[in-house]
């Protein structure tokens, strides 16, 4: 499929859209990059072919142009297989640790404790990547319709 022909593109977007639309509807983002249809860069493509399309067509509605930046900027919430273990493994340990009533000090030496105190910073990191990520699509996006 080709991202910069506006038929095709439509194709790849809905492909998209349907995964996406799962992933947010079971609150599984973030999710594995392996789970997207297309390559991102072929899913960019494709909503800028789409967004030109449909904007020089009189198409591109507030509903649908709303879409097509969430879309958009959802991508960054797909993440290569390493970094994602990272995040559930230290989400699922944070909360082990939150839904544990015993006192701090006694929480110290289960295997969640060693987690989160392991793994934070790289969560952390990974989190702001994350957000910064997304942050650059939102204004890619905003220059698409520039």
């Amino acid at each position: 499929m080709n991202p910069g022909d506006p038929f095709s593109a439509q194709q790849i977007v809905a492909e998209y859209a349907r995964v996406l639309e799962r992933d947010l509807e079971s609150g599984a983002l973030p999710a594995p990059l392996e789970s997207l249809p297309f390559a991102k860069p072929t899913i960019q493509t494709a909503i800028k072919t789409s967004v030109t399309s449909l904007s020089s067509s009189g198409q591109l509605t507030p509903e649908l142009m709303e879409f097509l930046e969430t879309a958009y900027v959802s991508l960054a919430d797909y993440l290569p297989p390493e970094f994602l273990q990272l995040i559930v493994e230290y989400t699922r340990a944070a909360e082990a640790l939150a839904a544990d009533t015993r006192l701090a000090r006694e929480k110290t030496s289960t295997p969640a404790w060693k987690t989160v105190s392991e793994s934070g910073r790289l969560a952390g990191s990974i989190a702001r990547s994350i957000a910064d990520q997304a942050e650059e699509l939102r204004k890619e996006f905003k220059q698409m319709l520039a």
